[in-house]
């Protein structure tokens, strides 16, 4: 079975189920809406592609979308740079661990980056060879795939791929490759548009798919991101949000349609830039690897939980209280 077919199991019957409801058009002007996503993600190609075929602005809303580097994008809600986004869903824990009202009202991407290593080295197989080697983390060592990556391999292997390797750096992801390219580093983890390079290129291996442990284990994706927004701006907004999801919705499904032409045009932002890179977006998008439904259901909620009772249970995070962490979509509708 694909695993297409399993995910949507959970969470994707939501928005069928409320097809009447959720996502309708609104008359008049369109409601302007803020969002910000880190630069070289998946993602960056999907909203561009969405905005280009009109799935807001179909939907009354006005998306005023842009890149930024990684610090800037996870604070985007907590600094009011944007109404609705789907930063690091670790990063936005850590907030309302420090007392910042926030809610998870969508899924977006699933953990599916990788660790690479040099296709050629035999030294390396899975993580535990990575002690006395020199190792590489996206954008900070407290990054949404570096604590995902450190806390799931410690879990699986009892290795600390920070503390049992010989040296360990962040770069951004561009920089990640070329050291890994240059023999600078023996190993790197990746955001997702470096992900799907580095599953296209023979010259490199896979050491390790937090995805494919984690589906092993329960059938579901790992959330990296959410659509997250502060509780008293959903409060009034509630029919927005329903419409913005609804939008994302719609440009995943053509994203996924038009994958090809969608790449050659917007794929270069999110690091993608050779027709192998692009055939492997299509394969992954089509296991339903890459992306989550748009919408949270009751059973959804509680696989993430879950995952998030890991973070936790290895101090990566805090938690507060599960039924205010998350907005359902029968819990969206129902206010609105």
């Amino acid at each position: 079975m694909k695993r297409r077919a399993v995910l949507g199991a959970v969470g994707v019957g939501v928005s069928a189920g409320l097809g009447g409801c959720l996502g309708s058009g609104t008359d008049g002007e369109g409601t302007s809406l803020r969002t910000v996503e880190v630069e070289s993600s998946i993602s960056v190609a999907v909203f561009r592609w969405g905005i280009q075929e009109g799935v807001w602005t179909d939907r009354g809303i006005d998306l005023s979308f842009e890149t930024a580097p990684f610090g800037r994008y996870n604070r985007q809600i907590v600094d009011n740079e944007a109404d609705i986004g789907a930063p690091s869903a670790v990063a936005q824990l850590e907030f309302m661990d420090r007392g910042e009202p926030l809610v998870f009202v969508g899924p977006q991407q699933n953990m599916f980056n990788r660790m690479f290593a040099d296709a050629d080295d035999e030294s390396i197989v899975d993580p535990t060879d990575l002690a006395g080697k020199t190792f590489g983390l996206p954008a900070a060592l407290s990054s949404t795939t570096s604590t995902v990556h450190r806390v799931l391999v410690e879990d699986e292997y009892g290795f600390d791929i920070v503390e049992d390797t010989a040296d360990t750096r962040a770069a951004e992801p561009p920089a990640l490759w070329e050291f890994l390219q240059e023999g600078e580093l023996d190993a790197i983890s990746q955001f997702s548009g470096f992900t799907i390079r580095g599953i296209a290129d023979e010259g490199v291996k896979t050491v390790f798919d937090p995805y494919e442990l984690w589906y092993q284990r329960t059938g579901v994706g790992i959330p990296t991101t959410a659509f997250t927004a502060r509780p008293d701006w959903l409060s009034e907004h509630g029919r927005e949000v329903e419409d913005f999801l609804a939008g994302w919705a719609a440009a995943l499904e053509s994203f996924e349609a038009n994958a090809e032409t969608a790449l050659e045009e917007f794929g270069e932002a999110a690091g993608i830039t050779g027709s192998d890179e692009a055939a492997t977006v299509v394969e992954l998008m089509g296991d339903g690897v890459v992306f989550g439904p748009a919408y949270y259901d009751e059973e959804l909620v509680e696989a993430h939980w879950t995952f998030f009772e890991l973070l936790a249970d290895a101090g990566a995070v805090s938690l507060g209280d599960r039924e205010t962490t998350f907005r359902t979509a029968e819990e969206l509708e129902a206010d609105t």
